[in-house]
């Protein structure tokens, strides 16, 4: 049975973790599917954001213990650091899609779930959802991404206790650290919400306003600022420009009379 389940309306793009009797736990069929279904959502125009969610009781409970079978098994003929490249590759193509990619966890999202989550721009969590890094358990470290992007979603310092501790928090404590962005009693409607957010914007916009971002965690301030220049060239060369203005007002209007 397929791990990954791929739904498509007119603008969003939902994949479901869809293993449910296993916690949704993640083994080398699942990756490989999930590869694949973000490459095809990639080269779709039509769908504007990306949603990852989980059926069952859980999000997942992070790496199946088969996959970690199958990349000892594999090291006899392979060097372990290309088998673990592959695996970073898979959520690398999450981090590198054009469209706004939504995670909302709940129940649980642990070890390289929540590497998986990490890659995502935006993170919801229900109220009850458990997550966190706890490899050090194991005499291991999160080496799908983990370290590297739980130091830029909540600071150095807050990163290295998780790391070490394995400490698992929920929602709320995660939310207060900056590891997720909401917490929702209702994850459908909290998801709907940020969807709305995000497809009033312009396509092109979002795409390069997401790689601005990612990039200026990753290189140096003088680059960054050219790169800003260098997309914002790009996007006022946009034929449509000056007829968005008065919706852009309108909606800058309504954001600052909704404002907390």
């Amino acid at each position: 049975m397929p791990r990954i389940q791929l739904e498509r309306t007119d603008t969003v793009a939902t994949l479901w973790l869809d293993h449910p009797d296993k916690r949704n736990a993640l083994d080398g069929e699942a990756m490989r599917e999930l590869g694949a279904a973000l490459d095809e959502i990639g080269s779709d125009r039509r769908a504007r954001v990306v949603v990852i969610r989980g059926r069952g009781p859980v999000f997942s409970s992070g790496i199946d213990h088969t996959l970690l079978a199958e990349v000892f098994g594999a090291t006899a003929q392979a060097p372990f650091l290309h088998l673990h490249h592959q695996l970073q590759e898979t959520f690398h193509r999450m981090s590198r899609l054009h469209q706004p990619v939504i995670v909302a966890v709940h129940g649980a999202c642990i070890g390289m779930a929540l590497e998986l989550a990490l890659a995502a721009d935006i993170r919801i969590a229900s109220e009850d959802c458990a997550l966190g890094l706890p490899e050090i358990a194991f005499g291991l470290v999160p080496d799908v991404g983990g370290t590297t992007r739980l130091v830029r979603a909540v600071g150095e310092p807050r990163a290295r206790e998780l790391v070490l501790t394995g400490r698992v928090v929920k929602a709320r404590t995660a939310e207060r650290y900056g590891l997720v962005h909401e917490v929702a009693a209702d994850l459908d409607a909290a998801i709907a919400k940020r969807v709305a957010q995000l497809v009033q914007h312009p396509a092109a916009a979002l795409g390069l306003a997401k790689t601005l971002c990612q990039a200026a965690g990753e290189i140096d301030q003088t680059t960054s600022f050219r790169l800003e220049g260098i997309a914002q060239q790009a996007l006022l060369a946009q034929p449509d420009l000056l007829q968005r203005f008065p919706t852009a007002l309108a909606f800058i209007k309504a954001q600052v009379a909704a404002a907390e």
